[in-house]
């Protein structure tokens, strides 16, 4: 969990900014100007852009959801009530090369962080991209199956559903919320880090998974081809589905009360539970929780 701390305090905190706390009758309240680099840069408000020149997308949201799409030809970048918020609160954009980044407002613009206003964007985004989203409050959806590059997501308060996803690599790091997803490939490694609220994937093939989870259950899916797993978990069950059961898997399991719930046929040396050919390398290790395996 050696993330999670840096998470609470970046994830909240996604731009740079001087606080300011003032105190009256109705009682307190914290305000703080968003500021970035290269603001001069920006540009204002919705906009469509060309799928071949962005290599990267990067998305710093402070409040509401953020929607991922996968898109052709010229994309579109739109976020809720543009048209009735003054310019300085739209969202803010530019082209940095082949990098497109994505603000939640003006840089300088005061934000309220007791009255947090939110907004809701939708991204599409082009085939094979590396994408990053770092969210303060709000839930990431993507729909449908998105090809992306490297896929890489914080986000401190909401949580993430997410559908298919293809990509090279993938890392998330939640402080507050639930990570479900559907059918994931990884041609590399996958790796979660989550403070609170589980994780939960339908089927997954990568190459090696990483799994800290400090309070949450973890249910996965395993494909025959998928690599060494590792999972740590505090507090939380173990719910793991073997999509090939035949070929199934080497388990080490470090469990301080507890062991391995299996109906599949295994044999048992020590810690260490083999089922079917053990051809998935997997180590548990799990404070509080119950591991199963189906």
């Amino acid at each position: 969990m050696k993330r999670i701390i840096a998470i609470l305090l970046t994830g909240l905190l996604l731009l740079s900014f001087t606080g300011c706390i003032r105190v009256s009758c109705n009682g307190i309240s914290v305000s703080a100007p968003i500021r970035y680099a290269n603001a001069d840069k920006y540009t204002a408000g919705n906009f469509t852009y060309d799928e071949t020149k962005v290599k990267k997308v990067e998305i710093e949201w402070i409040s509401g959801s953020v929607t991922l799409l996968n898109g052709k030809g010229t994309l579109s970048v739109s976020e809720s009530g543009a048209d009735t918020l003054p310019a300085e609160k739209q969202l803010h954009w530019w082209i940095d090369g082949t990098t497109l980044k994505i603000k939640f407002c003006k840089s300088g613009e005061n934000l309220s962080l007791t009255k947090l206003e939110s907004k809701n964007i939708t991204v599409e985004l082009p085939d094979f991209a590396d994408v990053g989203v770092d969210v303060a409050s709000g839930r990431v959806v993507a729909k449908g199956t998105l090809t992306v590059g490297r896929f890489d997501l914080k986000t401190a308060s909401g949580g993430a559903d997410i559908g298919g996803l293809s990509a090279e690599e993938i890392e998330i790091n939640s402080a507050s919320g639930g990570i479900s997803m559907d059918c994931v490939s990884v041609d590399g490694a996958f790796k979660v880090d989550t403070a609170s609220g589980g994780l939960s994937v339908v089927e997954i093939d990568a190459r090696s998974i990483r799994i800290d989870s400090a309070s949450g259950g973890v249910s996965l899916g395993l494909k025959r081809t998928v690599g060494k797993v590792d999972i740590d978990v505090a507090s939380g069950a173990v719910n793991l589905k073997l999509v090939d059961p035949e070929e199934g898997a080497t388990v080490q399991l470090k469990a301080v009360s507890g062991s391995l719930k299996t109906a599949l046929p295994y044999e048992k040396n020590g810690k260490t539970y083999t089922i079917g050919k053990g051809l998935i390398p997997i180590d548990i290790n799990v404070a509080s929780g119950s591991v199963t395996i189906d």
